[in-house]
């Protein structure tokens, strides 16, 4: 969901704002780029049809004035689909919403993209709020047909499970031991296989040696540790981070310059930032490839004595408790 969401929006702000001008100097035309009435769209598009000797109805839903307004109404019906079909939100909610972005994103056009140009060059159009608002309540209507949006579950069955390591949380550690890689690889090493040897000390060699800390993981409060909670052995780290960012790159170090095959570096590429990062997004536990692989998962400091199989102190006083009767 979070994923289609995304698409949706970056095709949408493409449609809405692209092309950009090429020449900055040749946007401000004097042309008024503001219409504040509304259903102007209906008299443009009555007066170009007497204009061109046209009239009935094919000649009215084919007219460029009519087209546009559907585009804009078509363009918000995906979100009010979503909206009612994934988040159960109701219709008021979803003209809010509608109206709420359809204004945002008329405010960035009236002001040259918060004045990147020195005037707009879209015309910010109160029709053009009222279609958007309306596709949104469209959308709403239409959700019950929807059958390929997915209702978001209940947080307690979406959420991961207590002591999971987050994809975000594992990403802001691996900046945090990548850093300084990168800079000794730019300030002081002049071969950059040192540079992989830095990175295979900081994610192989010391996870070993302290239960599975990293400088990132230590900064993040969490460690890798066997699937049931115990301490991962040495052959376990190694295997998690070859079929991982360090395997990766050590390939684009050492071995990628060696083979001189583009394609495959792209597959390889893509097959360890899917299984890495997209791949964990859709599982409850978080975790990618290389860790199912390892028979590896992050486990949080704090719960530490939860993961191996201690019980919680409320599910320690029921078993303790005497059974009734």
């Amino acid at each position: 969901m979070l994923y289609g969401l995304l698409a949706y929006g970056l095709v949408a702000l493409a449609l809405i704002f692209l092309p950009f001008p090429a020449d900055r100097s040749q946007v401000c035309q004097g042309e008024q780029m503001l219409s504040l009435v509304p259903f102007q769209w209906v008299t443009d598009m009555t007066n170009n049809m007497a204009a061109n000797g046209s009239s009935g109805v094919v000649a009215m839903v084919t007219s460029q004035v009519f087209m546009q307004q559907m585009f804009n109404l078509v363009l918000f019906v995906p979100l009010g689909i979503v909206l009612r079909k994934a988040y159960r939100r109701g219709p008021l909610a979803v003209i809010a919403i509608g109206m709420g972005i359809s204004l945002a994103v008329e405010v960035v056009q009236y002001t040259g993209n918060f004045g990147y140009y020195p005037c707009p060059y879209r015309i910010s159009d109160v029709d053009d709020l009222i279609s958007n608002t309306a596709g949104a309540l469209v959308g709403w209507m239409l959700a019950p047909a929807a059958l390929v949006v997915p209702t978001v579950p209940h947080s307690d069955d979406a959420t991961a499970p207590a002591g999971t390591v987050t994809v975000p949380r594992r990403f802001v550690a691996l900046v945090v031991d990548l850093l300084p890689v990168v800079l000794l690889a730019k300030l002081a090493l002049p071969d950059p296989r040192w540079a992989v040897a830095v990175l295979v000390g900081l994610r192989v060699v010391l996870p070993a040696a302290t239960g599975g800390v990293t400088p990132g993981s230590w900064l993040m409060r969490y460690r890798t540790r066997k699937w049931d909670g115990s301490r991962a052995n040495p052959a376990q780290i190694a295997l998690r981070e070859l079929l991982g960012v360090t395997g990766l790159v050590a390939y684009a170090t050492v071995v990628s310059p060696w083979l001189g095959v583009g394609r495959f570096d792209l597959v390889v590429v893509a097959l360890v930032v899917v299984g890495t990062f997209v791949f964990p997004v859709f599982r409850r536990d978080q975790r990618g490839w290389h860790e199912h692989a390892a028979r590896t998962r992050g486990v949080l400091d704090v719960d530490l004595n939860r993961a191996v199989g201690q019980p919680r102190p409320s599910e320690k006083a029921v078993e303790d408790a005497p059974a009734a009767g």
